[in-house]
């Protein structure tokens, strides 16, 4: 295989060097043609009949429950592998805690994490603090790099001795490029190359890759949407599936805003099933419930997805 790829390397770069064309050009081109007709390489060209026959012949897609309801009947039954997810919200309003709720709901998965901005040290800690069992995840001991290169070190590692199938990055602030990039590169540029090498992971390890982001947005009395997250709009491009979390702020009698344990799962992109919406919950001891706070707001959904169904 490799010696036919080779040949047709050097047919190309034969053809490619001529100063101007000549006659050998044509003869050329035609060994280049019946050649390439026995390549059979992973990137050979195939038709839509043989690959609709390998799908329908390979083993059933696994499928990873979340186990709330709504969010799983959104993303199509659950989370697949080979998926890189995005959560981000609002800084203090739980992202950090909701990837640790999904942590014990797939806690059968093996989830490794890469905790950047908080420990696993302080993680663990506030379970104690609640007098609660903490969950069992896995994590590098150290912490020694935070490069793409090692990410992925980490995750083969994982996977080899574990059989990790899902990992949590917290947060894409703390990644580190491989590449050092041109000295005048944006910050959207270099965002958009660790997303996609990200997604490559996912894609080459057969995983879930979660990645906590940030926002960019500051107001708190309103959900935020794709155009909050921060550094780059590469971020939406490139996941498979976004969410979002807000929790309902109220004003205090002292005048202060106040969080309340009511919040909203916002799935604003989702490249399996095309579907979004908004998923209530409430926060309690640690973890996320599902539960209806906003009634009109649950019959507008309602609503929308019986006229999306007529549609």
């Amino acid at each position: 295989m490799s010696d036919i790829q080779n040949l047709i390397d050097r047919l190309e770069n034969e053809i490619r060097n001529k100063a101007t064309p000549e006659k050998d050009d044509a003869s050329a081109l035609k060994r280049l043609e019946e050649i390439a007709k026995t390549y059979e390489g992973e990137d050979r060209v195939v038709s839509t009949t043989e690959l609709l026959l390998k799908l329908k012949n390979s083993p059933p897609e696994a499928i990873y429950k979340t186990g709330l309801t709504d969010l799983d009947k959104i993303l199509g039954g659950g989370f697949r592998k080979k998926q890189l997810v995005v959560l981000s919200g609002v800084t203090k309003h739980g992202k950090t805690s909701f990837a640790i709720d999904l942590t014990i709901r797939l806690a059968e998965n093996n989830p490794l994490w890469f905790p950047f901005e908080e420990s696993a040290e302080e993680i663990l800690q506030k379970f104690l603090d609640r007098g609660k069992e903490p969950p069992i995840f896995y994590v590098p001991e150290r912490i020694t790099k935070r490069t793409l290169e090692w990410i992925e070190h980490k995750i083969i590692e994982a996977k080899a001795k574990f059989d990790s199938k899902i990992v949590f990055i917290d947060h894409l602030g703390f990644v580190q490029d491989n590449e050092s990039g041109h000295y005048d590169e944006t910050m959207s540029l270099k965002i958009e190359r660790i997303m996609r090498t990200l997604t490559s992971y996912a894609v080459r390890w057969n995983s879930i890759i979660d990645l906590l982001a940030h926002l960019t947005k500051t107001r708190l009395d309103t959900n935020p949407t794709l155009e909050d997250l921060k550094g780059s709009s590469a971020i939406a491009q490139e996941a498979d599936t976004v969410l979002l979390l807000w929790r309902r702020t109220k004003r205090g009698k002292d005048g202060r805003i106040e969080i309340t344990n009511e919040a909203n799962l916002s799935i604003q992109a989702n490249r399996r099933t095309g579907k979004t919406g908004n998923i209530q919950l409430v926060f309690s001891e640690g973890r996320f419930l599902e539960k209806v706070w906003d009634e009109s707001q649950q019959m507008e959904e309602d609503t929308n997805e019986i006229w999306t169904g007529l549609g």
